[in-house]
């Protein structure tokens, strides 16, 4: 099994969460990564509410639900497309939602 997609498993069912249903729809209304550097859930939306998908031609954002493994390698081939990339902490306690600038974040990386 990938390791990374281990990884999100047993923190999402640590956490009495269904991850089955969020590959699910992340499959049909966003972005489902899984590669042996990384296993990524996304979905597009606009920086004015992060949180709601929207239509990708409607998107300036990339929301970033679930990543384990190297971010860098996951964002390569979605960091042009997007001005934005939002995520949020849940498990760390923090509900609060970050926006942040796609370009700034994705040097950080490097």
């Amino acid at each position: 099994m990938n390791i990374h997609l281990a990884t999100a498993l047993n923190l999402y069912e640590s956490n009495d969460i269904d991850l089955q249903s969020l590959i699910g729809w992340h499959l049909s209304y966003g972005i489902v990564l899984s590669t042996p550097k990384v296993f990524a859930l996304c979905f597009h939306s606009h920086s004015d509410e992060p949180n709601k998908a929207v239509a990708f031609e409607h998107s300036d954002t990339l929301y970033v639900t679930m990543c384990c493994g190297d971010m860098l390698s996951g964002l390569r081939p979605l960091k042009d497309d997007y001005e934005y990339i939002a995520f949020n902490r849940d498990f760390k306690g923090s509900e609060r939602t970050r926006l942040l600038d796609m370009e700034a974040f994705y040097s950080k990386l490097r």
